[in-house]
Order: structure tokens, then C-alpha cells, then sequence
């Protein structure tokens, strides 16, 4: 069985001097263990207390694939969110929603898949 590895993609926060694209989106950012697969944020405003902010990924792979995103304030803390997308090849994921109470997101992409199952999962294609 491969060792699969982990790899924090990028600390991400409102203040950052990252471009803003049309409608406030951020550029697109590709991770940093899969050149095909990349996301963009775009920090919503505040409901009360929370920071509100929209993610979106990528698939550039040329087959469909699924993978795991987990969604954090803190790094290696991977409590506000934990789920598995599937992305048909070369489409963008729906946009959805997330929740922090401060202004850092941190983003984490592993056990990619060429198939729509958590199987044959396929090796980080960065150094």
C-alpha cells in the first residue's frame, strides 16, 4: 500500500496580497502536491462573529478524479472541515461555503483518485 502524504497547500488570509480577480475572487492557486489541481477563495464579509468565505476547486486532470479537502484556522488542525469531492475532467467544482472566526484559512488536498472511489490513490506530482 502507498504511504500517502500530506501536504499543507497554502496559509491563506484576507490580508494576504494575493490578486482579486473579478467578483472578489481570489487567482487560482494550485496545491502543493498536485500541479492539476487547483482553488481559489473569496473572502464573503462577516456574519456576526464569523468570517464567511467561498471555495472553489479545479480539476485539471483530463479523467474525472476525487480526492479529501479538510479546511482549518490553524495548521495541522483539521477541524473545520473534512470532506471527499469528485470534479469531472477539466470542470470546477460548485462553489460552497465556509465558516472561521479569524482571518487565516488553511487548505490541505490528499487521497487523489482517478475514479470517483477512495482507491488507487495516486502519488504527490511535486517536489
Amino acid at each position: 500500500m502507498k504511504k500517502i502524504v500530506l501536504l499543507l497547500i497554502f496559509a491563506m488570509g484576507r490580508g494576504a496580497a494575493f490578486a482579486q480577480t473579478q467578483n472578489g475572487w481570489e487567482d487560482w492557486q494550485k496545491t502543493s502536491c498536485y500541479s492539476n489541481i487547483s482553488f481559489r477563495l473569496k473572502h464573503e464579509g462577516m456574519r456576526g462573529e464569523q468570517h464567511v468565505w467561498q471555495v472553489q476547486f479545479k480539476n485539471d486532470y483530463n479523467s474525472l478524479i476525487s480526492f479529501n479537502y479538510h479546511i482549518s484556522e490553524a495548521t495541522k488542525q483539521y477541524d473545520t472541515t473534512t470532506h471527499r469531492k469528485t470534479i469531472n475532467a477539466t470542470q470546477l467544482s460548485e462553489p460552497f461555503e465556509v465558516f472561521t472566526s479569524g482571518e487565516d484559512l488553511f487548505l490541505l488536498v490528499d487521497k487523489v483518485s482517478l475514479s470517483p472511489y477512495p482507491t488507487d490513490f495516486i502519488d504527490c506530482d511535486n517536489s
